[in-house]
Parts: C-alpha cells; sequence; structure tokens
C-alpha cells in the first residue's frame, strides 16, 4: 500500500498506535504491517515523514506543553496548590502572598512548592476572546513559573491539574470519586468545595477538594457565569507530606479580596507572615459527651487556649442522650449493653455533660461558650412524652423530675429541658441558642445545628448552600465545604455501635473563624494530629 492510497481514518490509526506507551516497537510493526501489507520501514517512513510525528508531538498549548514538563523535586516537604485561569488577569496581592507564605515555611525548615494548575475557559462575551480573536491558550506571567499540568503525584494524593472541569460547574467534585478511592484528590475550580469519603473500618480517610483560584473573575454574561461569578473564591490547598510518606488531611486556605489569608494560626498579608494573637470563633465538631474522644478535647483545647484564642465558640451535640436514645428503645441487645457498662442512668449523663461544658469553657480561657439546640438535645423532652416511667425505676425519680418540668416551666423560652438545665446550671455564662436565634461570628451564621432547613424542611448542606448567607454548621458528622457552607464533623469516637454498618465518612473535624472574615475548615488526621507545622 502506498501513502497516497490510505484514508483519514488509516492515519488516524497510524498516529494511535504510533503513541501506545504500553506496545513495544517490534508490537507496533506486527500491527502495522499486517493491517497495511507494509514493510517496517515503510511504516516508520510514514510516521516521520509523512505524518511528522515524534515523541515531543502534542496538541497542547505551549503553555501547557512547558507546564507537563515541569516536575515537583521528590524531597519537597509541602505543596501550596491553586489555579489561575487562561487569559484572565492574576490577584498580585495574593499570588505575592502566598509567594511569602512559601518563604516563610522554608524557613521554618520546609522544602516548599507552589503549584499554579492551568483552567482552560472560553468566555465568547469577553473583548479578547470573541469570534475575532483565535490565539492560543495562554496564562499570564505571573503564575508561568508554578504552571504545572498532569496527574502530579504527592505523597497519597493526587493533584489533577488536567481535569477539564468547567470554572461553571455547580458540583466540581461529583463523577471524581473513582479517582480518589486511594488516595486524596485535589480538583482545579474557583469554587471552595470539600468532602470526606466513605471508607471502611480501619481504612485510610480519603478525600475530595477544590483548589480555589488566583486569577479575577472572568465568566460569560450568562445565568451560569453569573452564578459562578458570585461563588468564585480565591484560595489554595495545602498539602503536607508526613514522616511515613503519606499527607496530613488537606485542607483549603480561603483569600480574602485583599489578597492575605490565615492557615491556622498564620496570617500572611502584605508579604509578611506572622503567628495570631486571637480568632473570632471556633465551632466544634459534634461533641456527644457520652462518647466523646477525650484525647481529642484536649488536644483541641490545647489548640483554643494556646493558639487560635478564639472570642466566641460553639458547641453542637453537646448532650448525647445515650440513656433515653428513642432510637433504640427496641433494641434489647444495646439496652443490656449499656446497663452491663453502667450507662443507663439519665441523670449521670446529664451531669457528665454539664460537667464537660465546664471543662471546655473554663479550660479556654477568655472565650464566650455558646451550646446550639441540637437533635440529641431533645431525647429528655420524646422520653417524657413517649416512654412509661413505671418501667424504668432505675430512672423514675429522674424521670418524674423532668417531667415537673416540662408542666410547669415555659420551654419555650428555653428551647427544650436541655436548654433549660444548661442555662441553670452556668447562669447565662454559657448561652443556650434556641430554635431559630441567630449568632453570627462575622458573617457566618453559626448557631443553627444544621438538622431543621427552611419551613420545617430537613436540613442538609446542599439546601444551606442555596441560601443567601454563609454559614457553619454540624449534625451530618462528615466534613464538608460546599460554597459558603461549611459542616464540621466530630469530637466523638468515630466507630460507634449505631454506624457499624456498612461505611462511615465521619472525620475529626472543627472549623475555625480567623479575623480576616473567612474561616476555615480543620480536618485532623485518625491519630488525631492536624499539621506538621506544630
Amino acid at each position: 500500500m502506498k501513502y497516497k492510497q490510505l484514508s483519514e481514518e488509516d492515519k488516524e490509526y497510524l498516529r494511535y498506535i504510533y503513541f501506545q506507551e504500553d506496545m513495544s516497537h517490534d508490537e507496533k510493526m506486527e500491527v502495522l504491517s499486517s493491517k497495511f501489507d507494509s514493510a517496517p520501514r515503510t511504516i516508520r517512513t510514514w510516521w516521520r515523514e509523512k505524518l511528522n510525528l515524534s515523541k515531543d508531538f502534542t496538541n497542547l498549548p505551549p503553555h501547557l506543553a512547558k507546564a507537563r514538563d515541569r516536575a515537583i523535586p521528590d524531597n519537597t516537604d509541602i505543596l501550596l496548590v491553586t489555579s489561575a485561569q487562561n487569559k484572565t488577569g492574576v490577584h498580585k496581592k495574593a499570588i505575592n502572598n502566598i509567594e511569602a507564605y512559601a518563604d516563610f515555611l522554608r524557613s521554618k525548615g520546609f522544602k516548599t512548592e507552589i503549584v499554579v494548575t492551568p483552567s482552560r475557559y472560553r468566555n465568547p462575551t469577553s473583548p479578547i476572546e470573541g469570534d475575532r480573536y483565535k490565539t492560543e491558550e495562554w496564562w499570564v506571567d505571573e503564575v508561568k513559573e508554578y504552571l504545572t499540568y498532569g496527574k502530579i503525584k504527592f505523597g497519597d494524593t493526587i493533584i489533577s491539574s488536567d481535569s477539564r472541569v468547567r470554572p461553571t460547574a455547580k458540583e466540581p467534585l461529583t463523577g471524581y470519586e473513582l479517582m480518589a478511592s486511594d488516595n486524596h484528590l485535589v480538583i482545579s475550580h474557583p469554587k471552595i468545595h470539600f468532602k470526606t469519603l466513605p471508607r471502611f473500618k480501619n481504612k485510610p480517610l480519603r478525600t475530595m477538594l477544590t483548589t480555589g483560584f488566583i486569577t479575577y473573575k472572568n465568566y460569560s454574561d450568562s445565568k451560569a457565569g453569573d452564578l459562578a461569578y458570585e461563588n468564585h473564591s480565591y484560595g489554595f490547598v495545602v498539602l503536607e507530606k508526613r514522616k511515613d510518606g503519606t499527607c496530613s488531611i488537606p485542607r483549603n486556605v480561603k483569600i480574602t479580596s485583599n489578597g492575605d489569608f490565615t492557615d491556622i494560626f498564620y496570617h500572611t498579608e502584605d508579604g509578611k507572615t506572622q503567628q495570631i494573637d486571637s480568632s473570632e470563633g471556633f465551632v466544634w465538631g459534634d461533641i456527644h459527651t457520652e462518647v466523646v474522644n477525650k484525647k481529642f478535647v484536649d488536644i483541641t483545647l490545647d489548640l483554643i487556649k494556646n493558639k487560635l484564642k478564639p472570642k466566641k465558640q460553639v458547641l453542637h451535640d453537646v448532650f448525647d442522650g445515650s440513656t433515653v436514645n428513642p432510637h433504640e428503645t427496641k433494641d434489647l441487645y444495646i439496652r443490656r449493653k449499656k446497663i452491663k457498662e453502667g450507662k443507663y442512668l439519665i441523670e449521670k449523663e446529664i451531669d457528665e455533660c454539664l460537667k464537660l461544658i465546664e471543662k471546655i469553657d473554663h479550660e479556654s480561657g477568655d472565650t464566650n461558650t455558646y451550646v446550639a439546640l441540637s437533635n440529641h438535645d431533645v431525647f429528655l423532652d420524646r422520653m417524657v412524652n413517649d416512654l412509661d416511667w413505671k418501667k424504668d425505676l432505675h430512672n423514675s425519680p429522674m424521670h418524674l423530675k423532668l417531667a415537673y418540668l416540662q408542666q410547669t416551666l415555659d420551654l419555650e423560652e428555653y428551647g427544650c429541658l436541655m436548654g433549660y438545665l444548661i442555662s441553670k446550671e452556668f447562669g447565662g455564662l454559657v448561652r443556650y441558642i434556641n430554635y431559630g436565634e441567630s449568632l453570627d461570628i462575622c458573617g457566618y451564621e453559626s448557631g443553627s445545628h444544621g438538622d431543621f432547613g427552611a419551613n420545617g424542611a430537613k436540613g442538609s448542606y446542599k439546601t444551606f448552600s442555596r441560601l443567601n448567607t454563609k454559614m457553619i454548621h454540624g449534625h451530618g458528622h462528615s466534613p464538608v465545604i460546599h460554597n459558603g457552607v461549611t459542616m464540621v464533623g466530630v469530637t466523638c469516637e468515630l466507630d460507634q455501635y449505631y454506624n457499624r454498618r456498612g461505611l462511615s465518612s465521619w472525620a475529626y473535624a472543627h472549623s475555625v473563624i480567623h479575623n480576616n472574615g473567612k474561616n476555615q475548615l480543620l480536618v485532623f488526621n485518625d491519630d488525631l494530629s492536624l499539621s506538621v507545622l506544630f
């Protein structure tokens, strides 16, 4: 066969076989010689002289072709990962501060690299992207040296910088769960999203998250463009390699419109990084005193008292209600198990809950403590309404006491029986947040537990993200960032009787609200460590 006899399909097939890396040269020659009835020398001539093929052949724009060849040094300890949109100006103060933070980490002895992943988007309503402009995709000079393209492996984390997720996508992480089966996964996108993935017991926690952008807002004049414009977030991801070669749980850092940011307790502004002396707020992961992880409580209190020093802190599900759990009244096994373990006395559980609140409030220094009315708090009210005190003589005195309070108090003032007990115990020093009350901390609604949404419907982070306010809540136990909504994890044990079936995406996680008005989700490793920085 002669070259002029080849169809376009034949030529595509020749190209396809040429770039197959899992085939040897002899295998390629055998396949093509048989198909085209030509000698290997003829096939090589077609490749070299007719199709102009070489190993360097690429359809990528020049910037991406160069970015594809950038290698991250093997001895790197920390990566700071953000994303930049093509043909779009960069937030210069933000990139300068990221560079300053990288220098600061290097001064602490950490080998630190900056990675900017390229995001590709065509805005037909932009004056430089109309039909008259057909130039190759390009990126501004400020990010060229950091631009990295392809699948980047760092510890047990993959940065998928070549995934073509449109900046206007509503759910940028959806569909990529398979890529995070054995590692954490970072995707380029201007929305800041984070979620944990379900896992079997004793398996490592895996997460998926987006980067945020370092470039300005640049979207088409359309509904999709308008929504993307509102959800556009400046930010980056911190990846830290631990001594065993794995990574700490990746964390998002949100950048303000002025270009400054705070990562845990280090604030960077105007090219300088220094440790903070306070923060605005702190929202604990759901506590559940009866099954709380006491070691994690102490670690959290140390972080609050000695590093973050928040003005306000919010506790969720501080009462577990194990002794009155309405979902377990018919489970005779768990009821006998609690009797054998001495965990069946209602008054004892209430006292332990109040003592833990006192411990947290006292050991947090000058922080004001708030307790959000949570679904487990209402278990006491449900017990009074649904259970017969005559059938539980171990708890009959406390049952009758609570019943008397229910019938003689205006519980709407306190929200529920647990709200009254907390208010009475602390005399206003610890404030209980009732249904419908607002606790605004730097623009984040932080007083709602998250179990109820609008008009009595069940709450969820996705429905809350459609509201016109930012929010931090509990209830779900699986840490999430979804646009302006953050859901914290837990402070209690990860493995419990009622979540023993199937898989769990629970994780130890709190949220801090920094003085610059941005919050940060702090997800801890299973060994309760947070960062290599301390």
